[in-house]
C-alpha cells in the first residue's frame, strides 16, 4: 500500500526551531521566489487558539526567519525533497478573529541600514557594473555573486536613492537580472539562463489552472536612443532592430555601446509581454524562478517559457502546489541589427530625410513623389534592407521580396534628391505593395 504523499514547512525563527512548536497550528505556509527585480516572499499563516501569538510569541518586525519546505513520498513512495527558501526579515504582522490567527509576512532583503535604509548621493564614475555592485555589497557586509560580461559605466549618479533601490535600477538599465537571496546579492545576464536546457515538460494535464496570452501592446520590434559622442561632442541617434513598433528612449547615453546596451535592455523587458504563461500545478522540485521549462499537449501555446516568478503554497493539510508566472523564450533583441545617424540637427544640408510609409505607397510611388523618379526605387530600398526586411518578417514573410512587400508605420531613410535616375535597378512590378491583409 503507498503512503500518502504530504508536505511540511520547517521553520526557524531567531535562530531557533520552532517547527515542532508550531506544528499542529499552521494553516498555511507560501514562498514566492522572483527571478529577478523584486525580493523573494514567505508567507506565515498560523491559527493562535491559545493567543500565545498576541502575547509572548508576537512577531516583530526585522525579526530574522529561515524557511524549509520538505516533501515526502510526493510523486510515489520513497520521493523525499526538500526545498530551501532562505532567510527572511518579517515586515508585515497582521492579527485577528475569530477564529484566532497570526499572519507574518517576510522579505527575503536583509534588514541593513547600509543597503536597504540609507539613503545615499553619490556620482560614480569610470566603473564597471560589477565594481558598483561590490563597493555596495562590501559596505552592507552582503556577498555578491556576478555572472555577466564586464559593462562599463562613463558616469551614473545615484540621487538620494537606497543601494538597494539604486542597485535594482542599474541592473535594470543595463539588461541584468538581480535578486537578493540568503543575504547574498545574485546578478546574473538572464540570456545565458533562457538559452539553457528545459528543466521539465509540463503537458496539459498536469495542469489544475492555466492562462495563455500573446499581444501586441507594449511590446516592440525596435528602439531609438539619443547619445552625445564626447570627442566631437555631435549628437547621434542609435537604431536597435526596426519594423513599425519603434520605442523612443530618453535614456542618457555616453557612448554608441552603451547606448545600444540601454535600447536593448529596454526592448528585451518589455518584449517579455508579447507571450505569457501562466498555471498553477502540483508542486515540483523543478519549478524554480530564472529556469526554463517546455509547455507542450496545449496548440498555440507549446514552447519554452523562462520562469519569472514561482509561488508554493503548503496547506495546513499536507497539500501543496505551484503557481508560476512565465514568459516565452525567443522574444530577445540582443542580435538585433544597430544603426549609428546624427541627429537630423546633425545631418548635411545635401542629405536625406525620412518618410513613414502610408497605406497604399510602395517603394515605386515614394520615390517618384520624394526624389522626382520611380525608378531610383532601388537606392530607398539598398538605403533600408534590414528595416524592410524586417517588418515583413514581422509580418509572417520569409522575405519582402526587395521590396515588392512593404507596410504602413515603416519609417524609411530617403537619400538625397540629387542621385540620379538607374534604370537597372529592377522591373516596376518589383518595387513595392501594401499587404492588405
Amino acid at each position: 500500500m503507498s503512503r500518502a504523499r504530504r508536505a511540511g514547512v520547517q521553520i526557524e525563527y531567531e535562530h531557533v526551531d520552532i517547527t515542532e512548536d508550531i506544528a499542529g497550528s499552521i494553516a498555511s505556509f507560501s514562498y514566492t521566489d522572483v527571478a529577478s527585480g523584486a525580493a523573494d516572499r514567505i508567507s506565515l499563516e498560523v491559527e493562535d487558539r491559545e493567543r500565545r501569538w498576541l502575547g509572548g510569541w508576537a512577531p516583530q518586525k526585522g525579526d530574522r526567519i529561515s524557511a524549509n519546505m520538505t516533501f515526502s513520498d510526493w510523486l510515489g513512495d520513497g520521493d523525499h525533497w526538500g526545498m530551501y527558501c532562505g532567510n527572511f526579515q518579517v515586515d508585515d504582522v497582521s492579527m485577528g478573529g475569530p477564529p484566532a490567527g497570526c499572519n507574518i509576512g517576510a522579505v527575503s532583503i536583509p534588514r541593513k541600514e547600509a543597503f536597504n535604509e540609507e539613503e545615499r548621493t553619490k556620482n560614480w564614475e569610470e566603473v564597471t557594473v560589477r565594481e558598483i555592485a561590490a563597493e555596495i555589497a562590501g559596505r552592507a557586509g552582503i556577498e555578491l555573486y556576478y555572472e555577466a560580461d564586464e559593462i562599463p559605466v562613463r558616469a551614473l549618479e545615484q540621487d538620494k536613492q537606497t543601494d538597494c533601490k539604486f542597485l535594482y535600477a542599474v541592473c535594470e538599465k543595463y539588461g541584468l537580472a538581480m535578486k537578493v537571496f540568503g543575504e547574498k546579492i545574485i546578478i546574473f545576464d538572464e540570456a545565458r539562463y533562457e538559452a539553457a536546457p528545459p528543466v521539465v515538460s509540463l503537458k496539459f494535464e498536469d495542469f489544475a489552472r492555466y492562462t495563455y496570452n500573446s499581444t501586441m501592446a507594449g511590446t516592440y520590434t525596435g528602439a531609438k536612443v539619443s547619445y552625445s559622442d564626447p570627442g566631437s561632442s555631435e549628437d547621434y541617434v542609435v537604431t536597435v532592430g526596426g519594423g513599425s513598433r519603434i520605442k523612443e528612449m530618453n535614456a542618457e547615453a555616453d557612448s554608441a555601446e552603451d547606448a545600444k546596451r540601454k535600447a536593448v535592455a529596454a526592448l528585451n523587458n518589455a518584449n517579455k509581454k508579447a507571450v505569457t504563461f501562466s498555471g498553477t500545478v502540483m508542486a515540483r522540485k523543478e519549478l524554480i524562478a530564472s529556469q526554463c521549462i517546455t509547455i507542450a499537449g496545449f496548440g498555440v501555446p507549446d514552447g519554452t517559457y523562462y520562469l519569472d516568478e514561482v509561488n508554493t503554497k503548503i496547506g495546513g493539510n499536507g497539500a501543496s502546489q505551484q503557481t508560476f508566472k512565465a514568459h516565452r523564450v525567443g522574444y530577445r533583441m540582443d542580435d538585433a541589427v544597430v544603426q549609428i545617424d546624427p541627429t537630423e540637427e546633425e545631418k548635411p544640408s545635401g542629405g536625406g530625410t525620412t518618410y513613414t510609409v502610408q497605406k497604399g505607397d510602395t517603394l515605386w510611388t515614394i520615390a517618384d513623389e520624394l526624389l522626382g523618379s520611380p525608378l531610383r526605387y532601388a537606392e530607398i530600398y539598398n538605403l533600408n534592407r534590414e528595416t524592410i526586411e524586417a517588418a515583413a518578417q514581422e509580418r509572417g514573410k520569409k522575405d519582402s521580396s526587395n521590396g515588392h512587400w512593404l507596410f504602413p508605420g515603416t519609417q524609411l531613410q530617403i537619400p538625397a534628391a540629387g542621385g540620379e535616375d538607374d534604370g537597372e535597378q529592377g522591373n516596376p512590378d518589383r518595387a513595392g505593395v501594401i499587404n492588405q491583409l
